[in-house]
């Protein structure tokens, strides 16, 4: 027993030297298209040019034979690409125990495609949502959502229209879309934005459900349908319009009364006028007329009748 503890003892510890004797791994972040030169040095001291024979490069256990070595030893990566991606060791020979350095080499790009996108529709607004896996290396500045009316595929489409705000805040998950037509389908995309430029973009389909009014009044129009006799309509049709004719011809008689009153009444203004003429002649010829005041202050109206003639009022 005491045997194979000493012996998974002394395992243990020829583990801990090899971890121990690797070197740290360096991070190198490289943005998309651009170009990385890897140094295999020895605490940051590049190997001295000519003294190169022994050195190969190794990508995750793979040699990376394709790629261009300087004469230093260094490694040339040209239009770095998200393959391009992983951890790099520098060997001075085929012993794996002489590494010098290992690279993780980290390829920034814009945003990858958003995951679990979906749409909750409803009526006339639907509901787009979706998970951010990852943000390329940079920070997302914002989202955009755009939508369209789903066309046939012998029809040209629509433009995209975009979704308000135009910006998504980088923190959202979810954005509403307004206005949009009952028990139809739609077309949505969304994509991440980062300082290098647009993600991939995702697109999904959505179709929006029945108006519930709508549907309400389609079953009560159209229950009892297959029963129902048209001479009933025709009956009830012919009901409305005797009514209305009823009402016109009822309007038609009172406007007539309104008409004909006013010239009623004048006429029997003047039958009443008649009797006051012949009795005074001068019914229509009277008019007062003022006179300066007197010295009493009495009353200063006088009466002018029809034949000129003034009566002055009585002085105290």
């Amino acid at each position: 027993m005491v045997m194979h503890e000493a012996v998974l003892l002394l395992f243990l510890l020829a583990g801990w030297h090899r971890v121990l004797a690797l070197p740290l791994v360096r991070d190198v972040a490289v943005d998309l298209g651009q170009n990385l030169t890897l140094s295999c040095a020895q605490d940051d001291v590049l190997l001295k040019s000519g003294n190169t024979s022994g050195v190969m490069w190794i990508r995750e256990g793979r040699e990376a034979s394709r790629l261009k070595v300087e004469p230093n030893g260094a490694l040339q990566l040209m239009n770095v690409s998200l393959d391009d991606a992983g951890i790099y060791s520098c060997t001075m020979d085929e012993d794996t125990d002489a590494l010098k350095t290992r690279i993780n080499v980290f390829v920034r790009s814009p945003p990858p495609a958003l995951q679990n996108v979906w749409v909750k529709p409803s009526t006339i607004l639907a509901n787009v949502l979706w998970e951010v896996g990852g943000t390329g290396g940079y920070p997302i500045i914002d989202f955009t959502a755009e939508y369209r009316l789903k066309t046939p595929s012998n029809e040209d489409p629509e433009d995209w229209k975009p979704i308000v705000p135009t910006h998504i805040p980088p923190n959202s998950r979810q954005i509403d879309v307004y206005h949009l037509e009952p028990n139809t389908t739609y077309s949505f995309r969304v994509w991440a934005t980062n300082q290098l430029g647009r993600g991939e973009i995702v697109e999904v389909e959505g179709h929006t459900h029945h108006s519930v009014e709508e549907l309400e009044l389609a079953r009560h129009l159209l229950d009892g349908a297959e029963n129902f006799d048209t001479r009933v309509w025709v009956a009830a049709v012919g009901i409305v319009m005797g009514t209305l004719l009823i009402l016109g011809l009822g309007t038609c008689y009172l406007l007539y009364r309104e008409c004909k009153a006013p010239s009623q009444l004048e006429e029997q203004e003047v039958i009443e006028l008649v009797p006051n003429i012949i009795l005074n002649p001068g019914f229509f010829d009277e008019r007062t007329e003022r006179v300066p005041q007197d010295e009493n202050s009495n009353n200063q109206t006088t009466t002018r009748l029809n034949n000129n003639t003034v009566t002055q009022p009585r002085r105290l």
